[in-house]
Order: structure tokens, then sequence, then C-alpha cells
């Protein structure tokens, strides 16, 4: 616009106006590497964001990471991404828009851990350090109207074997996972607290 009110004086004063359009988006180079199903360079708009390159290259491997995904710029890290920020609240704070030459890398998950039985979620899950069983629950989606809460059961790998953990739910704010964990959440046991049982000579037998 600055350009052209040379020749368009018009211009400064409004009453002739200015139109722009973009005819062509360049293309930008992006390499990913990593614990990444497609590494490698690969060609994107210049207005693709981090979550459209990861989406480009296929995602982390089944041992990728999903939560410590780093954007490298001239060498430095930019932003470490959470998947979960995203998969589990919507967040994009770190979908951020890419430049040319931009490095994304994806390293190994270090924890693990499987969860199965009474959540509205199941599967395996990554954990940081500083998370407990209290926030894999809630990754899990909570419990089930049927699941049984006062502790959950399963398995942890040691150095040479296998071995029985047994979590109360008093523990579940401080318990620490480890990688490889496996757990389950039982259902409620088949039994009644407070059932008195009524048949016979009466007018309404049943529960009560």
């Amino acid at each position: 616009k600055a350009r052209l009110t040379k020749f368009y004086p018009a211009l400064s004063s409004g009453s002739t106006k200015l139109q722009l359009t973009l005819g062509s988006i360049r293309s930008i180079q992006v390499t990913i590497v990593g614990a990444v199903k497609k590494p490698g360079t690969v060609s994107l708009p210049s207005l693709a964001t981090l979550f459209n390159a990861l989406y480009a290259c296929g995602g982390p491997v089944e041992n990728g990471s999903f939560r410590n995904i780093e954007l490298l710029r001239n060498n430095k890290v930019l932003v470490v991404a959470d998947l979960y920020h995203f998969l589990l609240k919507g967040d994009q704070s770190a979908n951020i828009a890419l430049r040319d030459n931009d490095v994304i890398r994806i390293p190994f998950a270090t924890t693990q851990v499987a969860i199965d039985g009474g959540l509205n979620r199941i599967g395996i899950f990554e954990m940081k350090p500083e998370e407990t069983l209290e926030q894999l629950l809630s990754f899990g989606g909570g419990f089930r109207k049927d699941a049984f809460k006062g502790r959950i059961t399963g398995t942890r790998y040691t150095d040479i074997e296998k071995k029985v953990i047994d979590i109360a739910a008093s523990e579940f704010p401080v318990f620490r996972l480890e990688n490889g964990d496996s757990l389950y959440v039982d259902s409620v046991i088949n039994r009644y607290q407070n059932r008195v049982i009524i048949t016979g000579a009466v007018f309404k037998p049943g529960s009560y």
C-alpha cells in the first residue's frame, strides 16, 4: 500500500481501496527424526504447524513419546509439545507454525503403563516422572460405574522377575508408576451391603 500510494494518492485518504489476494503458498522443508513411523524430510505448505507435520509423518511409533516432542529451530529447542494436552483437553498451545529447515525430534518413551478393566478408556499410557496413579486414572477417563474403587492390582517387572503390586485407594494420589507396569481395575463384588430378602406369606415379597 505504501508503494502504490505514490501512484494512487487517493489510497492515503481512503477514497481508493486496495484488495490483496495471496496467489500461491510456498513450500517449506521440515526434517523429522527419532521414534517416528516415517522419518525424513517432508515438504509442507508454509502455513503448516507442528501437528500438521506429525500427521504427515504418521506420528510416533508404538514406543515413541507423545509427551516430549521437540521442535528445534537454529539448533535450539523452541518448544516441547505434550500431545496429551491436545488429545485429552483440546489444548493447541504447542501447535506453533513451522519455518523452513525446522527439525522435529520424537524420542522414545521412558515410562509406558498399561491399564485394563473398569475404566472408560483402557490402553497403554505414557507417564512423566512426577505423575502418579491418580493422573493415570484421569488419562483413562475415570472409573466406570461398576468399577471396584477400593484398590487396584497389577504386575511390575524387576531386574530378574515379575512381582505383584497392590495399591489401596488412599495411595492413588502418591503411588509412582514404573515402565512396564500393568494394572487392572476389577469390578465390584456381587454382594449387597444392606439387602434383606423377604419371601412367603407377605403382601410384597422381595428385596429390602
